[in-house]
């Protein structure tokens, strides 16, 4: 069974990832040239990957939130969508929106 992510940037530019259940987002994404920035290299401990999973992608394309990554986001990811990339681990399709260039260089320029 083949998996997808598509990353999405906020201007609404979409790119769509092979990925491997088990496999980090961040993973897929650094395979495909997606860039997420990250400064603690998935300790977790900085929030710089935090990352939207779209209203469209089930609760379980993602294993669960667990207890680093709670105490950092908090208990609203219900509400807020908000998950770090460092931390999800695959499991189905996905649709997560990345942060703006502004903040980084969200995807990088294939040569």
């Amino acid at each position: 069974m083949s998996i997808y992510i598509t990353f999405v940037k906020e201007d609404g530019t979409k790119f769509k990832s092979p990925a491997v259940p088990g496999e980090r987002l961040t993973q897929v994404a650094y395979q495909n040239d997606v860039c997420i920035q990250q400064t603690c290299g998935g300790a977790p401990s900085c929030t710089d990957c935090c990352i939207k999973v779209s209203k469209d992608t089930p609760d379980d394309a993602f294993l669960p939130i667990e207890h680093a990554e709670k105490a950092l986001l908090g208990n609203v990811f219900f509400i807020t969508r908000e998950r770090l990339a460092c931390q999800c681990i695959v499991q189905k399709d996905a649709i997560v929106y990345v942060p703006d260039a502004k903040k980084m260089n969200s995807f990088k320029k294939k040569k």
